[in-house]
């Protein structure tokens, strides 16, 4: 903090890039939570995903692919989005999330309301990797995070890129934002500008976890 230099442990991080296993899944869902369930079987405030962003690098030196869901319609948006996942996250490799506990909630209770989707939910959650570990474990700290490890801090420290000029800037803003546009009645124009807007933040979610791989890679060369 005095200096205003960066700490790394560079052989931590090493240790954190090699347990990595290709091919590399960066996953982000959103999801939304109501007092009253909208559909049947869900509970009171439980997360319902309604969109997922997914990059995806099959060797390091690999071309990056990159794989989007966002609900559209009124009707329960997970059959439709575990049908794509499940399509594009294969049986090997590491599915890196950032502060993992919340896809992996997200897979479990996806799994247990359609079971036969529950065995692949579970291999998935297996080979779950979380990137926050690296800066919760200060194995890489900077002073402009401010104490914190959450992405939306990580994020601008270690690559500059920030969600700050983004309409949508955070999962709160995106679930309001997906009601509204589900339920809202918005004239298309502003419908379609929405859409856009989530497609954008979700994208940026898992798009950011890849630099910040990218960023540790060149820290520890």
């Amino acid at each position: 903090m005095a200096s205003g230099q960066p700490y790394t442990d560079r052989e931590a991080i090493k240790e954190f890039l090699t347990s990595l296993e290709y091919p590399l899944y960066y996953l982000d869902f959103e999801t939304f939570s109501t007092a009253i369930p909208l559909f049947d079987g869900t509970r009171p405030y439980q997360n319902i995903p309604f969109q997922f962003s997914l990059h995806v690098q099959k060797t390091p030196a690999g071309e990056l692919e990159h794989h989007e869901f966002l609900a559209e319609g009124r009707d329960d948006p997970r059959p439709a989005l575990l049908a794509s996942l499940s399509c594009l996250i294969g049986s090997r490799g590491s599915v890196v999330a950032y502060n993992k506990s919340f896809e992996e909630g997200v897979l479990r209770s996806l799994g247990e309301s359609f079971p036969e989707y529950g065995s692949w939910a579970e291999d998935v959650i297996s080979y779950l990797t979380d990137l926050i570990v690296p800066f919760r474990s200060f194995h890489y700290y900077h002073p402009a995070q401010k104490g914190s490890a959450s992405l939306k801090s990580v994020l601008p420290a270690v690559t500059g890129i920030s969600y700050d000029d983004m309409p949508i800037a955070d999962g709160n803003d995106a679930s309001l934002a997906y009601l509204s546009l589900t339920f809202g009645g918005l004239p298309e124009d502003e419908a379609q500008r929405i859409r856009q807007q989530l497609l954008e933040y979700c994208n940026l979610d898992t798009g950011g976890m890849v630099r910040i791989i990218e960023r540790l890679k060149e820290i520890v060369v």
